[in-house]
């Protein structure tokens, strides 16, 4: 049976090319490589706009201000005409626009910012469609869907995952009723949703040795995204790559850890595992190098159980391997929990990480063991 569709419509706002207002960067007077400027996003607003999980407010996510008057703004509920009241939850890489009070019959918002005026879409809220579901996501482009299927496969046998949101960053291998189908039809899954986020991906700040990927603002609003819209209710939320795939060495479900922990988030490491050999899929891959140091990969991952009430803040913002504005003693790093991080998963489209490796090889044994039960699962 085929996993149901999740509402994926958003409604995405950008100021035009050719108005003078715009984002700047951070510390603007060092210098910095054409590439970042091209690539830095000076104009987009807001990615989507959508009711909260109650149905009384409506939030807005996009990249932080930057010198874009977003005080100035004006919101105005369409067809009421009313003025809403306006709230800015900003932080390094992303900002939430809470509005509230809005009438029960808005469809649209209309907002007037730098001399333009724009309507957006109010997109529905599915955290009551995901109420107790295990929810697993990331961002996407170009991926090998033979990738995607094993990684969604994987988190469905082996933690439970029900629910996937995936962003796609403008794949062109494939569209996206393509990938809506592979991930629609792995077992387990009992909800889908594929949003299509084409904008600007962002660019490494080699000019600030502190956060260097502060400005991949799509990246870390997507995470607000999938919280804000899809997960509240949830009975847990787990982040991971592609490229990664989440394990305990007890073989407990990394969503029944977040939720039993004391403060609602447990964070982990990782293994990197070795691109040996020409496999087309993670299973493929079981080789690390013997010394662990430079086996560690050191990227943080989390789940997350986002009943407990610190989550329900709009001051706190998922990041890709924190969660800024996090309550004190809210994260646990049990001894249990890690992922395996695969190089040959890989596009390059950072680096190249599929060179031979240096130094010695063992088989990740444990590893070995969880494909072992992949393959044996009905």
């Amino acid at each position: 049976m085929s996993a149901a569709a999740l509402p994926v419509a958003n409604s995405y706002a950008a100021l035009s090319a050719g108005n003078a207002a715009h984002r700047i960067a951070r510390a603007p007077g060092r210098a910095r490589p054409e590439a970042f400027t091209r690539a830095f996003d000076t104009k987009t607003l807001f990615y989507d706009c959508f009711w909260d999980a109650d149905g009384t407010r409506v939030l807005l996510v996009g990249p932080p201000p930057y010198g874009l008057p977003y005080k100035a703004a004006i919101f105005t509920a369409r067809p009421s005409g009313d003025r809403l009241r306006v709230r800015f939850w900003p932080s390094l890489s992303t900002m939430v626009t809470e509005l509230v009070a809005v009438p029960r019959d808005t469809t649209a918002i209309e907002v007037s910012l730098a001399g333009e005026t724009m309507s957006l879409p109010v997109q529905p809220n599915a955290c009551a469609e995901l109420a107790g579901s295990r929810l697993l996501f990331t961002i996407n482009k170009d991926n090998d869907l033979a990738w995607i299927r094993e990684w969604a496969t994987w988190h469905a046998r082996l933690h439970g995952t029900d629910a996937i949101v995936l962003f796609d960053n403008a794949s062109t291998r494939y569209n996206l009723t393509e990938l809506h189908g592979v991930l629609a039809s792995v077992p387990g899954l009992k909800h889908v949703g594929v949003q299509h986020w084409p904008h600007s991906f962002g660019p490494y700040d080699a000019a600030l040795k502190a956060n260097p990927y502060w400005a991949r603002f799509l990246q870390i609003a997507s995470m607000s995204v999938v919280l804000r819209r899809y997960g509240e209710r949830a009975y847990g939320l787990l982040d991971c790559d592609i490229d990664e795939l989440a394990g305990t060495r007890s073989g407990a479900s990394l969503y029944d850890l977040a939720h039993a922990s004391r403060g609602g988030l447990v964070v982990f490491h990782g293994t990197w595992i070795e691109a040996v050999g020409q496999a087309t899929r993670h299973r493929g891959f079981t080789q690390r190098l013997a010394d662990p140091k430079p086996a560690h990969s050191p990227q943080r991952k989390w789940a997350l159980d986002p009943a407990r009430p610190w989550v329900r803040r709009l001051s706190v913002h998922p990041y890709w391997h924190w969660i800024e504005g996090r309550a004190w003693f809210s994260k646990s790093m049990p001894d249990d929990a890690f992922y395996w991080h695969f190089k040959g998963i890989n596009t390059n489209w950072k680096h190249d990480r599929t060179r031979a490796p240096q130094g010695a090889l063992v088989r990740d044994e444990l590893l070995a063991r969880r494909f072992a039960e992949l393959e044996a699962a009905p």
